[in-house]
């Protein structure tokens, strides 16, 4: 086998390596953490200083039975007039009622307006009792949906 094939080979799986793990990463974590949205980007400066913009965090499934003030969750921002998804908000959890829940950015003044918990996606991962996250790394994914 020439250099010039060799290299061309060397080339392609490479390329096969690094679609395997762009395509097979959030597939592996949307099984292994149980949530259609396993990772997401901190977009904001709501959840400043446990979470910061930029950060890319990973999201557990969690039912209503798991869930407890202190928790930080991930829920569905609903259009009013259609009910379609229009983004995520990252908060904690502030009281839990029997249909809804309070949740309040840890650098906000304000709640939130009571959520449901359908519209809960999940809760943050924690290791240690704090969020597993990689600062900067969700940078990538602002830069790649406009967001500034």
């Amino acid at each position: 086998m020439n250099k010039k094939t060799k290299s061309i080979i060397e080339i392609l799986i490479y390329i096969i390596v690094v679609v395997g793990i762009v395509v097979g990463t959030p597939k592996a974590l949307t099984y292994a953490l149980g949530t259609e949205y396993p990772i997401a980007s901190i977009t904001s400066g709501s959840m400043w200083p446990e979470l910061k913009k930029g950060d890319l965090i990973f999201i557990e499934y969690a039912d209503k039975d798991s869930l407890a003030v202190g928790d930080i969750v991930v829920f569905k921002n609903l259009s009013t007039g259609s009910r379609q998804v229009s983004g995520f908000t990252i908060h904690r959890i502030i009281e839990l009622n029997e249909d809804t829940l309070k949740t309040k950015g840890d650098a906000n003044n304000v709640a939130d307006a009571p959520i449901k918990y359908n519209e809960i996606v999940g809760r943050t991962l924690n290791w240690n009792d704090n969020p597993v996250r990689i600062p900067q790394l969700g940078k990538l994914t602002i830069w790649a949906s406009g967001l500034k």
